[in-house]
């Protein structure tokens, strides 16, 4: 759970960082970003994307045509089909890309000074994300019995997919970790999810945060606790809370004094998901580690403690968004 934690921080402070480019991005439209992220060079058709972000093809459609809108992404004639077209970055999409890596590398590079982490410790942690990372690129999803019920990112195989296999340790740390966790987060989540109700994206983006806020405060989040952190109204954060709770994996409780505030907590069914989606993760990770040195494990879990306490001091804060120095957001 500490690697979903680094990874929300991270994802949080992207969004901030692409907001002060005048860039902002919706919540269905970041996993098309952070495909580009990580594929910037990919020509990929839109059933490609259907299959690689998991969103459903209505909310891929609004997303690219928004980003192709704002010429982050352009629509070109597939040459090998020429009724078809594939999705391209723009050079724009490119230069915005730069500014997230830039503050991150920088923020690594203070984060190995202020830690005294070595540069053999700094290359074991990134060989272990690359290999985290190609773990979570093709075959089947650990610890889920039916992954083909799910449009899953890596259950079908592309040749941009397998080159970035080859080439992940080019990519970013930061990149990598957004990675592996959104391709083994969301499908376990909407997986549990669908066996009670259809997971989309709002939904999912909510449970999450969900998860987040009952497992780190004693107190029950609000309405306006969860308009904070999406920066949407209250309004729209009511309409999906309504569709979960019908869905009957949360409940409005009074809150005292005032009766006429209600909190929101896991029901019976929803601890239940929450638990099933833990225990994958522990599994995946205890299963994953089993096969690599000892040694290397040691410093990877000496890396993830080191990055949470580097993000509470002065120097980490420094590089997080507004709102993120109280630690892990949605």
């Amino acid at each position: 759970m500490r690697l979903f934690d680094v990874s929300d921080i991270l994802r949080n402070t992207s969004y901030y960082l692409l907001g002060k480019q005048n860039v902002q991005f919706n919540f269905a439209e970041f996993p098309v970003v952070q495909f580009f992220f990580e594929h910037p060079d990919a020509h990929p058709a839109m059933k490609d994307l259907l299959t690689v972000t998991g969103l459903s093809s209505g909310a891929l459609s609004q997303a690219v045509d928004s980003l192709i809108s704002a010429e982050l992404l352009e629509r070109v004639q597939d040459e090998k089909d020429r009724r078809s077209h594939l999705i391209h970055a723009t050079d724009l999409l490119r230069k915005v890309r730069k500014a997230p890596i830039l503050h991150f590398e920088k923020m690594l590079d203070v984060m190995r000074r202020s830690t005294g982490m070595t540069a053999e410790e700094m290359k074991r942690i990134e060989e272990l994300y690359v290999d985290l990372a190609k773990s979570r690129t093709g075959g089947e999803l650990a610890l889920i019995k039916q992954p083909s019920d799910l449009k899953v990112p890596g259950l079908v195989s592309h040749e941009w997919e397998r080159e970035t296999r080859e080439h992940l340790s080019s990519l970013p740390v930061w990149i990598l970790i957004l990675h592996f966790t959104t391709n083994l987060k969301n499908p376990t989540m909407m997986y549990y999810y669908g066996k009670r109700g259809r997971m989309t994206l709002g939904k999912l983006r909510l449970m999450n945060c969900i998860f987040h806020l009952s497992n780190s405060r004693n107190e029950m989040p609000t309405v306006k606790d969860f308009a904070s952190r999406f920066h949407v109204s209250s309004g729209a954060v009511s309409q999906t809370l309504n569709a979960i709770i019908q869905d009957g994996m949360v409940e409005r409780v009074p809150l005292p004094p005032d009766h006429r505030l209600t909190g929101i907590r896991l029901t019976p069914q929803g601890l239940r998901m929450r638990r099933q989606c833990a225990s994958s993760y522990t599994g995946f990770m205890q299963n994953f580690l089993s096969r690599i040195e000892p040694e290397k494990v040691a410093v990877f879990d000496r890396a993830l403690d080191m990055t949470l306490q580097f993000l509470k001091t002065k120097e980490g804060k420094a590089f997080l968004m507004p709102g993120e120095n109280s630690g892990p957001s949605c």
